[in-house]
């Protein structure tokens, strides 16, 4: 109960400390608005938005039978084969002028008697021309065609053995070749419908994909971290040895001056923080949020707060210089930012790296903020970010009994 009273006593002390800086403490708190808007109007600036450009692939069709002509047709019609990429059929002129032109990326050439070879079990080779001034684009189709030809060839074996069993039946000539023909196309569209032609991974780089959602959304999650600096370095500016030598005659421990500290800075930066994020969402007319989306990142901002302030109590004690404490509080807040990967994405960090972001807090809390803002998302994952406050404030009590015993 008299811990209780100390605290809501420093609470009171702290406010009216701030109370005394009207003038001086709103300036500092806006300051840091026009310092993220212009380094969030120079982003934007600087991302370059580039839309993927569609792999055009020509159909050389020398067979002209009217079973590979249904081949043709089936992928140039296609739209199983990836998003980006685009086939049509062209004679074989057409195909090295496209290809001279830089029209083409490459071009497909289905030899004379192609399907009447896979009748016969005969290996029927399809010839992939490709563009030498766009190499990797035609490795990419040459992959995406060897992927097909294993289909078809594996759908070959099936179909000699139903021609087999039909020829044991004495059925007919055209009427087997017709139930092969149907088996093939069977098996082809089997190929063109599933999935596996092209395994497509989608990562979505919010930065590139949607940069003014992304970088008005990092802006306001740095601008609070700034503020939380800002806010706990004037409430520290103007202790003193002599300061804390009287309150340990008075019995306060630094824990409770540490616990009105975390208090009052999360009580000022709160308020500046919804009040930010509602003008955000104003502005940005097209990113809504449900109302549970709210209490979602309200509690992962929350937390955040929280282990930073923490992390700047923990120097604060371990660092004995006040001078050398401002600039160790000023490189951690700086990394904070940095490893959050607001300012600068993960992906474009290396990639031994990772495990670091990983690691860090900050990347955790405005990764599930990103997640449910820009992705939709309804679930966050506060079980490392509350495990971590925990052990921090666990290690803010240890490490002030400690000093209060190591103190005169």
């Amino acid at each position: 109960m008299q811990s209780l009273k100390l605290i809501t006593l420093f609470i009171k002390n702290h406010l009216v400390q701030l109370g005394r800086k009207w003038i001086s403490l709103p300036l500092l708190l806006l300051s840091p608005i026009l310092l993220i808007g212009l380094l969030a109007f120079s982003l934007l600036s600087l991302t370059d938005i580039v839309e993927s450009e569609t792999i055009e692939v020509g159909l050389v069709n020398l067979d002209q039978s009217e079973e590979t002509e249904l081949i043709v047709n089936l992928l140039a019609e296609s739209s199983q084969l990836g998003e980006g990429l685009h086939m049509k059929q062209v004679t074989e002129a057409e195909g090295i002028e496209g290809i001279e032109n830089d029209q083409l990326n490459s071009y497909i050439i289905f030899p004379a008697d192609f399907f009447q070879a896979l009748l016969d079990g005969q290996r029927s080779q399809v010839s992939i021309i490709g563009n030498p001034d766009r190499p990797l684009e035609s490795q990419l189709v040459n992959e995406l065609i060897e992927t097909i030809t294993r289909h078809i060839r594996g759908s070959q074996a099936n179909i000699l053995t139903v021609n087999d069993y039909a020829k044991e039946l004495d059925m007919d000539s055209e009427a087997r070749n017709d139930l092969l023909f149907d088996q093939f196309i069977d098996f082809f569209f089997y190929v063109l419908g599933s999935n596996q032609v092209v395994n497509e991974q989608e990562i979505t780089n919010h930065a590139t994909a949607s940069p003014l959602h992304y970088f008005s959304l990092a802006g306001w999650y740095t601008l609070v971290t700034i503020w939380l600096f800002t806010v706990y370095t004037q409430l520290h500016r103007n202790h003193d040895q002599r300061m804390k030598a009287r309150m340990q005659l008075y019995g306060v421990t630094e824990f409770q001056q540490a616990i009105a500290t975390i208090v009052v800075t999360l009580l000022i930066t709160v308020v500046m923080s919804a009040f930010t994020f509602s003008g955000l969402l104003y502005f940005l007319e097209d990113l809504t949020l449900v109302s549970e989306n709210y209490v979602r990142i309200a509690l992962l901002t929350l937390l955040h707060s929280i282990i930073f302030l923490q992390c700047l109590l923990l120097l604060d004690w371990l660092v004995p210089s006040q001078k050398l404490t401002l600039l160790v509080h000023t490189l951690f807040t700086g990394l904070v930012i940095i490893f959050s990967g607001a300012i600068v994405p993960m992906i474009y960090f290396p990639a031994y790296l990772e495990q670091l972001f990983q690691f860090s807090f900050a990347h955790q809390a405005f990764y599930w903020i990103e997640q449910i803002s820009l992705n939709g998302r309804f679930y966050a994952d506060y079980q490392a970010l509350a495990l971590t406050m925990l052990a921090g404030f666990a290690l803010l009590g240890v490490i002030s009994i400690v000093k209060g015993r190591m103190q005169p």
